[in-house]
Protein backbone atom coordinates (compact mmCIF):
# COMPACT_ATOMS: atom_id res chain seq x y z
CA UNK A 1 0.00 0.00 0.00
CA UNK A 2 2.62 2.14 1.05
CA UNK A 3 4.97 1.34 -2.69
CA UNK A 4 1.90 2.28 -4.16
CA UNK A 5 0.93 5.90 -2.68
CA UNK A 6 5.03 6.59 -3.03
CA UNK A 7 4.74 5.49 -6.63
CA UNK A 8 1.51 7.63 -7.26
CA UNK A 9 3.17 10.80 -5.38
CA UNK A 10 6.01 10.93 -8.19
CA UNK A 11 4.47 10.16 -10.94
CA UNK A 12 2.29 13.50 -9.88
CA UNK A 13 5.49 15.08 -9.66
CA UNK A 14 6.96 13.67 -12.49
CA UNK A 15 3.72 15.16 -14.05
CA UNK A 16 3.62 18.57 -12.92
CA UNK A 17 7.42 19.51 -13.06
CA UNK A 18 7.52 19.92 -16.93
CA UNK A 19 4.27 22.48 -16.33
CA UNK A 20 5.81 24.27 -13.58
CA UNK A 21 9.38 24.58 -15.32
CA UNK A 22 7.49 25.61 -18.77
CA UNK A 23 8.56 28.71 -20.01
CA UNK A 24 7.03 31.04 -22.95
CA UNK A 25 9.34 32.91 -25.02
CA UNK A 26 8.32 36.14 -27.16
CA UNK A 27 9.80 37.46 -29.73
CA UNK A 28 9.98 41.27 -29.81
CA UNK A 29 10.43 43.44 -33.32
CA UNK A 30 11.66 46.19 -33.46
CA UNK A 31 12.50 48.03 -36.99
CA UNK A 32 14.75 50.76 -35.12
CA UNK A 33 18.24 51.06 -35.83
CA UNK A 34 20.13 48.52 -33.75
CA UNK A 35 22.02 51.55 -31.46
CA UNK A 36 18.58 53.33 -31.23
CA UNK A 37 18.13 55.06 -28.19
CA UNK A 38 14.66 52.92 -27.42
CA UNK A 39 16.28 49.98 -27.30
CA UNK A 40 18.79 50.41 -24.70
CA UNK A 41 16.71 52.59 -22.97
CA UNK A 42 12.84 51.42 -23.05
CA UNK A 43 12.68 48.22 -24.82
CA UNK A 44 15.79 46.26 -23.42
CA UNK A 45 14.70 47.57 -19.78
CA UNK A 46 11.31 46.66 -20.80
CA UNK A 47 11.81 43.22 -21.53
CA UNK A 48 14.14 42.24 -18.71
CA UNK A 49 11.91 43.79 -15.85
CA UNK A 50 8.91 41.72 -17.95
CA UNK A 51 10.74 38.44 -17.59
CA UNK A 52 12.47 38.95 -13.58
CA UNK A 53 8.57 39.66 -12.73
CA UNK A 54 7.18 36.95 -14.69
CA UNK A 55 8.62 33.97 -12.24
CA UNK A 56 9.72 32.12 -14.98
CA UNK A 57 7.06 31.95 -17.33
CA UNK A 58 8.50 34.55 -19.64
CA UNK A 59 11.87 35.00 -21.68
CA UNK A 60 12.21 38.04 -24.38
CA UNK A 61 14.04 37.63 -27.86
CA UNK A 62 14.91 40.97 -29.08
CA UNK A 63 14.96 41.54 -32.07
CA UNK A 64 16.68 44.67 -33.52
CA UNK A 65 16.89 46.41 -37.01
CA UNK A 66 14.16 45.01 -38.48
CA UNK A 67 15.07 41.43 -38.24
CA UNK A 68 11.86 39.98 -38.10
CA UNK A 69 10.58 42.78 -40.72
CA UNK A 70 10.87 46.63 -41.32
CA UNK A 71 8.54 49.58 -40.37
CA UNK A 72 5.86 48.65 -43.22
CA UNK A 73 5.25 44.79 -42.15
CA UNK A 74 5.87 45.32 -38.54
CA UNK A 75 2.48 45.75 -38.45
CA UNK A 76 1.35 42.47 -39.70
CA UNK A 77 4.07 40.59 -38.66
CA UNK A 78 2.69 40.84 -34.95
CA UNK A 79 -0.82 39.90 -35.88
CA UNK A 80 -0.11 36.95 -37.87
CA UNK A 81 2.70 35.74 -35.18
CA UNK A 82 5.94 35.88 -36.89
CA UNK A 83 6.43 38.44 -33.93
CA UNK A 84 5.05 38.62 -30.77
CA UNK A 85 5.86 42.18 -29.69
CA UNK A 86 6.42 45.10 -32.40
CA UNK A 87 7.13 48.65 -32.41
CA UNK A 88 5.89 50.65 -35.42
CA UNK A 89 5.23 54.45 -36.42
CA UNK A 90 1.69 54.25 -36.45
CA UNK A 91 1.33 56.06 -39.47
CA UNK A 92 2.85 52.28 -40.80
CA UNK A 93 -0.50 50.14 -40.09
CA UNK A 94 -1.77 50.22 -43.36
CA UNK A 95 -4.65 53.13 -42.44
CA UNK A 96 -6.08 50.79 -39.21
CA UNK A 97 -4.68 53.84 -37.07
CA UNK A 98 -5.51 56.74 -38.28
CA UNK A 99 -6.97 58.38 -35.23
CA UNK A 100 -3.56 58.45 -33.97
CA UNK A 101 -2.11 60.86 -36.65
CA UNK A 102 -3.70 63.49 -34.17
CA UNK A 103 -0.19 64.33 -32.84
CA UNK A 104 1.26 64.77 -36.01
CA UNK A 105 -0.55 67.80 -36.76
CA UNK A 106 1.03 71.40 -35.76
CA UNK A 107 1.02 72.84 -32.71
CA UNK A 108 -0.71 70.69 -30.57
CA UNK A 109 1.95 69.62 -28.07
CA UNK A 110 5.41 70.77 -26.28
CA UNK A 111 6.95 67.46 -25.42
CA UNK A 112 7.05 63.83 -26.26
CA UNK A 113 6.23 63.12 -22.46
CA UNK A 114 2.24 65.48 -23.00
CA UNK A 115 1.61 63.62 -26.56
CA UNK A 116 2.40 60.07 -25.24
CA UNK A 117 0.04 60.76 -21.83
CA UNK A 118 -2.49 62.23 -23.95
CA UNK A 119 -2.37 59.42 -26.72
CA UNK A 120 -2.80 56.48 -24.14
CA UNK A 121 -5.56 58.17 -22.08
CA UNK A 122 -7.33 58.15 -25.65
CA UNK A 123 -7.49 54.86 -25.74
CA UNK A 124 -7.69 53.61 -22.04
CA UNK A 125 -10.80 55.80 -22.51
CA UNK A 126 -12.34 54.37 -25.15
CA UNK A 127 -12.04 57.29 -27.34
CA UNK A 128 -9.73 55.50 -29.98
CA UNK A 129 -10.18 52.10 -28.39
CA UNK A 130 -11.96 50.51 -31.67
CA UNK A 131 -8.81 51.18 -33.75
CA UNK A 132 -6.84 48.38 -32.06
CA UNK A 133 -9.45 46.20 -32.03
CA UNK A 134 -6.51 43.83 -33.78
CA UNK A 135 -3.97 44.43 -31.10
CA UNK A 136 -3.02 44.75 -27.49
CA UNK A 137 -1.34 48.46 -27.19
CA UNK A 138 1.38 47.99 -24.19
CA UNK A 139 2.44 51.81 -25.05
CA UNK A 140 1.51 54.62 -26.90
CA UNK A 141 4.04 57.59 -27.62
CA UNK A 142 4.70 60.55 -29.88
CA UNK A 143 8.37 61.39 -31.26
CA UNK A 144 9.50 65.29 -30.97
CA UNK A 145 7.97 67.67 -32.63
CA UNK A 146 9.58 68.08 -36.31
CA UNK A 147 12.12 70.75 -36.95
CA UNK A 148 12.84 72.50 -40.17
CA UNK A 149 16.43 71.58 -41.34
CA UNK A 150 17.87 73.49 -44.29
CA UNK A 151 20.81 75.60 -46.16
CA UNK A 152 18.77 78.85 -46.02
CA UNK A 153 18.07 81.12 -42.86
CA UNK A 154 13.96 80.60 -41.97
CA UNK A 155 12.90 83.63 -39.90
CA UNK A 156 8.98 84.17 -41.99
CA UNK A 157 6.71 82.78 -43.70
CA UNK A 158 8.18 84.23 -46.88
CA UNK A 159 11.48 82.29 -45.99
CA UNK A 160 9.76 79.30 -46.89
CA UNK A 161 7.91 80.25 -50.00
CA UNK A 162 9.70 78.19 -52.67
CA UNK A 163 11.41 75.57 -50.91
CA UNK A 164 11.52 71.86 -51.62
CA UNK A 165 11.05 70.45 -48.53
CA UNK A 166 11.30 66.66 -46.99
CA UNK A 167 7.89 65.63 -45.29
CA UNK A 168 7.96 62.12 -44.00
CA UNK A 169 3.87 61.75 -43.79
CA UNK A 170 0.91 63.12 -45.11
CA UNK A 171 0.50 65.75 -42.31
CA UNK A 172 3.98 66.88 -42.88
CA UNK A 173 3.53 67.32 -46.71
CA UNK A 174 0.47 69.30 -45.78
CA UNK A 175 2.77 71.53 -43.25
CA UNK A 176 4.85 72.01 -45.25
CA UNK A 177 2.46 73.14 -48.40
CA UNK A 178 -0.07 75.25 -45.90
CA UNK A 179 3.79 76.94 -45.40
CA UNK A 180 4.41 77.65 -48.72
CA UNK A 181 6.78 75.05 -49.41
CA UNK A 182 6.60 72.13 -51.52
CA UNK A 183 6.68 68.61 -49.96
CA UNK A 184 8.76 65.84 -51.56
CA UNK A 185 8.64 62.64 -50.77
CA UNK A 186 11.85 60.68 -49.63
CA UNK A 187 12.67 58.23 -46.99
CA UNK A 188 14.62 59.31 -43.46
CA UNK A 189 17.62 57.60 -44.82
CA UNK A 190 17.55 59.11 -48.69
CA UNK A 191 17.32 62.84 -46.87
CA UNK A 192 21.74 62.90 -46.75
CA UNK A 193 21.81 62.50 -50.19
CA UNK A 194 18.95 64.81 -51.43
CA UNK A 195 19.85 67.80 -49.36
CA UNK A 196 24.09 67.25 -51.03
CA UNK A 197 22.66 67.25 -54.36
CA UNK A 198 20.80 70.22 -53.96
CA UNK A 199 17.34 67.64 -54.99
CA UNK A 200 16.14 69.47 -52.08
CA UNK A 201 16.32 72.83 -49.85
CA UNK A 202 15.14 71.31 -46.34
CA UNK A 203 13.91 69.03 -44.17
CA UNK A 204 11.23 68.54 -41.51
CA UNK A 205 12.20 66.40 -39.39
CA UNK A 206 12.68 66.12 -35.40
CA UNK A 207 16.42 66.74 -33.72
CA UNK A 208 16.24 62.83 -33.19
CA UNK A 209 16.06 62.15 -37.02
CA UNK A 210 18.32 64.59 -38.06
CA UNK A 211 21.05 62.92 -35.61
CA UNK A 212 20.52 59.35 -37.03
CA UNK A 213 20.20 60.33 -40.61
CA UNK A 214 23.35 63.08 -39.66
CA UNK A 215 20.76 65.52 -41.59
CA UNK A 216 22.91 68.25 -39.45
CA UNK A 217 26.20 67.35 -41.64
CA UNK A 218 24.72 68.83 -44.76
CA UNK A 219 22.42 71.63 -43.41
CA UNK A 220 23.22 74.75 -41.70
CA UNK A 221 19.98 76.03 -39.88
CA UNK A 222 17.61 74.54 -37.50
CA UNK A 223 13.64 76.27 -36.81
CA UNK A 224 13.09 74.78 -33.66
CA UNK A 225 8.91 75.20 -34.20
CA UNK A 226 6.36 72.51 -33.17
CA UNK A 227 6.14 71.42 -36.70
CA UNK A 228 4.27 68.27 -35.81
CA UNK A 229 5.09 64.74 -35.56
CA UNK A 230 4.94 60.75 -35.50
CA UNK A 231 2.69 58.48 -33.13
CA UNK A 232 4.26 55.12 -32.35
CA UNK A 233 2.82 51.89 -31.03
CA UNK A 234 4.70 49.12 -28.73
CA UNK A 235 1.79 46.55 -29.16
CA UNK A 236 1.49 42.83 -28.96
CA UNK A 237 -0.75 39.73 -30.76
CA UNK A 238 -4.28 40.01 -28.77
CA UNK A 239 -4.27 36.22 -29.12
CA UNK A 240 -0.63 35.75 -27.59
CA UNK A 241 -1.08 37.70 -24.58
CA UNK A 242 -4.68 35.96 -23.92
CA UNK A 243 -2.19 32.49 -24.05
CA UNK A 244 -0.34 33.70 -21.24
CA UNK A 245 0.30 31.91 -17.57
CA UNK A 246 -1.26 34.74 -15.10
CA UNK A 247 1.72 35.50 -13.77
CA UNK A 248 3.16 36.38 -17.73
CA UNK A 249 -0.01 38.75 -17.55
CA UNK A 250 1.33 40.15 -14.57
CA UNK A 251 4.63 40.56 -15.40
CA UNK A 252 3.41 42.05 -18.69
CA UNK A 253 0.50 44.47 -16.92
CA UNK A 254 3.22 46.14 -14.08
CA UNK A 255 5.58 47.28 -16.88
CA UNK A 256 3.31 48.49 -19.72
CA UNK A 257 0.33 50.70 -20.18
CA UNK A 258 0.29 54.32 -18.89
CA UNK A 259 4.05 53.75 -16.93
CA UNK A 260 5.48 52.46 -20.47
CA UNK A 261 3.94 55.68 -22.10
CA UNK A 262 5.50 57.91 -19.63
CA UNK A 263 8.79 56.36 -19.96
CA UNK A 264 8.79 57.18 -24.08
CA UNK A 265 7.91 60.08 -23.77
CA UNK A 266 10.41 60.64 -21.19
CA UNK A 267 13.51 59.05 -22.50
CA UNK A 268 12.06 60.17 -26.00
CA UNK A 269 11.94 63.87 -24.35
CA UNK A 270 16.17 63.32 -23.21
CA UNK A 271 17.04 62.20 -26.82
CA UNK A 272 15.56 65.26 -28.15
CA UNK A 273 17.12 67.56 -26.25
CA UNK A 274 20.79 65.50 -26.46
CA UNK A 275 20.74 65.27 -30.59
CA UNK A 276 19.34 69.45 -30.47
CA UNK A 277 22.02 70.17 -28.48
CA UNK A 278 24.28 68.71 -31.17
CA UNK A 279 23.62 72.03 -33.27
CA UNK A 280 22.38 74.25 -30.38
CA UNK A 281 24.17 77.19 -32.14
CA UNK A 282 22.56 77.19 -35.05
CA UNK A 283 18.74 76.78 -33.90
CA UNK A 284 16.44 79.54 -34.11
CA UNK A 285 13.14 80.29 -33.11
CA UNK A 286 10.36 82.41 -34.72
CA UNK A 287 9.85 85.70 -33.16
CA UNK A 288 5.66 85.69 -31.25
CA UNK A 289 5.04 88.29 -34.46
CA UNK A 290 6.35 85.16 -36.48
CA UNK A 291 4.73 82.80 -34.62
CA UNK A 292 1.27 83.97 -34.59
CA UNK A 293 1.46 83.96 -38.43
CA UNK A 294 2.75 80.43 -38.69
CA UNK A 295 -0.49 79.41 -36.37
CA UNK A 296 -3.11 81.00 -38.62
CA UNK A 297 -1.64 79.89 -41.67
CA UNK A 298 -1.24 76.17 -40.04
CA UNK A 299 -4.64 76.17 -38.32
CA UNK A 300 -6.17 74.88 -41.37
CA UNK A 301 -4.09 71.44 -41.08
CA UNK A 302 -5.91 70.73 -38.10
CA UNK A 303 -9.31 71.50 -39.10
CA UNK A 304 -9.07 69.42 -42.44
CA UNK A 305 -7.76 66.16 -40.67
CA UNK A 306 -10.58 66.37 -38.21
CA UNK A 307 -13.10 65.99 -41.04
CA UNK A 308 -10.96 63.91 -43.70
CA UNK A 309 -10.96 61.51 -40.38
CA UNK A 310 -13.62 59.42 -39.00
CA UNK A 311 -14.40 60.53 -34.89
CA UNK A 312 -11.63 63.37 -36.27
CA UNK A 313 -13.56 66.36 -34.23
CA UNK A 314 -14.16 64.38 -31.41
CA UNK A 315 -10.50 63.19 -31.07
CA UNK A 316 -8.77 66.39 -31.49
CA UNK A 317 -10.89 67.82 -28.87
CA UNK A 318 -10.19 64.63 -26.88
CA UNK A 319 -6.73 65.16 -27.33
CA UNK A 320 -6.58 68.95 -26.70
CA UNK A 321 -7.85 68.38 -23.43
CA UNK A 322 -5.77 65.86 -22.56
CA UNK A 323 -2.85 67.66 -23.30
CA UNK A 324 -4.10 70.60 -21.35
CA UNK A 325 -4.78 68.43 -18.35
CA UNK A 326 -1.33 67.03 -18.33
CA UNK A 327 0.27 70.37 -18.56
CA UNK A 328 -1.89 71.57 -15.47
CA UNK A 329 -0.23 68.73 -13.86
CA UNK A 330 3.32 70.34 -13.58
Amino acid sequence: MLTRSLLGAAAAVLIAAPVAAQTVTLKLNSPAPPRSYLHSGVFGPWAKAVEADSGGTLKIELFYGGTLGGFPVTYDRVIDGVADVGFILTSMAGGKLKQQDVASLPYETDTSTEAAVALWNLFEKGVTAPEFSQVKPLGIWVFPNAALHSNKPVKTLDDVKGLKIIAGNLSAAKIATALGGTPVTFRPDQAYQAVSRGTVDAVLMPFTGMAVFKVNEVTKYHLDEALGSDSALFFMNKQKYASLPAKAKAAIDKHSYITLARKLGQKTTEEWLRTRNIVKDSVTKLSDAERKRWHEALAPVAKEWAQATPGGDKVLNAFRAEVAAERARK
